[in-house]
């Protein structure tokens, strides 16, 4: 299970690492026992050399407040316990409606398995698209503003810029290549809790993390020689789970807190209101939550869309470590793709270096000279190209 921000006798691993830093970088630093650049220490500031002048009678009353405010923490940690034991538990029984889930946690409609199925296919068409992402309104928006940015514009005969208003034109003008990766993209980001206080910048790590992971995912498959769109599928709605979980838990915990301050002011309880009402959601509840249930739930998810040619779910059921599927070779991708998109954002943000980069990787057995090859692309952006109008 992830590590919490505590003292450590064992070097964190990348997987720690990361799965903290999707909620806050600081928790990094500290997991790693460093500051951030520029952050100066107690023991070097000022008020550090001041409380090592202080007379006895003053160190005394501050240990005397300190013992105070061990106490006080020690019974709002009791009483987050008893909230998360209820969450917990909650959770568990909600995720087990993988239906609902879809619907209610990822706000995806029931036909979402229809499209992902006709863009797998090679026959993939403007016109087999087009009835299926109408039935989308969000879809829809999501994918004409898209196509009306700079990077897609048209101009007519004439120099005018073309706005592109329906959904024919915007599917023609982006083109099948670009949907097959757009579409994805724009269904996780559909699926991506978007309020997550105090850790708001959740949903921008883990859209590039996603993002990261299918880019990844696809460039190795092809040095595997098998289908990339499935590697690509994968990776991309392998976080699917993880968006669920972090969306459930941050509803829980906004539930079930204020129904225990409602019960606390029926009873009068005042002790345990002020305790409660200091409470915020927990980093490391959040983090152990996504580590027992994300993969499954996962692969709960793709087996309910009831996917005809994408063939994905087997190799997701491996990742999660269930019993009846066989490791494949699509499985490993997957491993493979998530374990270095995580190096690659820790890399990035100087949160680990080389060294542990390279040991880390050596760990699982990637293509000959793929690491290499991956070096040079942008895993995070998605590599999408001006294209001609299809029909």
């Amino acid at each position: 299970m992830p590590t919490a921000p505590t003292a450590h006798t064992e070097q964190p691993t990348v997987n720690d690492c990361f799965e903290n830093f999707i909620i806050s970088t600081e928790r990094v630093f500290e997991i790693l026992g460093k500051s951030p650049t520029g952050k100066v220490t107690f023991e070097q500031s000022e008020q550090g050399d001041a409380r090592r002048q202080l007379l006895h009678v003053e160190k005394v009353a501050i240990e005397n407040k300190r013992l105070q405010r061990t106490s006080e923490a020690s019974y709002i940690e009791s009483i987050s316990y008893q909230l998360h034991d209820i969450i917990v538990e909650e959770m568990s029984e909600y995720l087990k409606d993988t239906p609902g889930v879809i619907s209610n946690l990822l706000n995806l409609p029931s036909n979402i398995g229809m499209l992902l199925d006709a863009l797998t296919v090679r026959a993939c068409s403007v016109s087999k698209l087009e009835p299926i992402v109408a039935t989308m309104p969000w879809l829809v928006d999501d994918l004409t503003r898209i196509v009306n940015t700079a990077r897609f514009r048209r101009k007519d005969s004439r120099g005018r810029i073309i706005i592109v208003e329906t959904l024919r034109t915007a599917l023609s003008f982006l083109g099948i290549e670009n949907l097959r990766l757009l579409i994805p993209s724009l269904i996780v980001k559909r699926a991506t809790p978007q309020i997550t206080d105090p850790y708001p910048l959740i949903k921008q790590k883990l859209s590039s993390y996603s993002t990261g992971v299918a880019i990844t995912a696809q460039h190795i498959s092809i040095a595997q020689g098998i289908n990339k769109s499935d590697a690509y599928m994968l990776g991309m709605l392998g976080n699917l789970g993880r968006c669920a979980v972090i969306r459930l838990y941050f509803r829980m915990f906004d539930k079930v807190q204020l129904h225990l301050l409602q019960e606390c002011q029926k009873d009068k309880e005042h002790k345990r209101h002020d305790a409660l009402v200091k409470i915020v959601p927990s980093a490391n509840h959040l983090i152990a939550l996504q580590h027992t249930f994300a993969d499954a739930l996962t692969a709960d998810v793709l087996d309910e869309l009831a996917l005809k040619r994408l063939f994905i779910t087997p190799a997701m059921r491996a990742v999660a470590g269930s019993s009846h599927a066989e490791p494949s070779v699509l499985s490993d991708t997957l491993s493979q793709a998530r374990l270095y998109a995580q190096v690659r954002a820790l890399h990035q943000t100087k949160l680990t270096d080389a060294k542990t980069a390279k040991s880390t990787l050596s760990a699982l057995k990637y293509p000959q000279g793929i690491l290499a090859k991956l070096k040079n692309i942008d895993i995070f952006t998605l590599p999408l190209v001006k294209s001609d109008a299809e029909d």
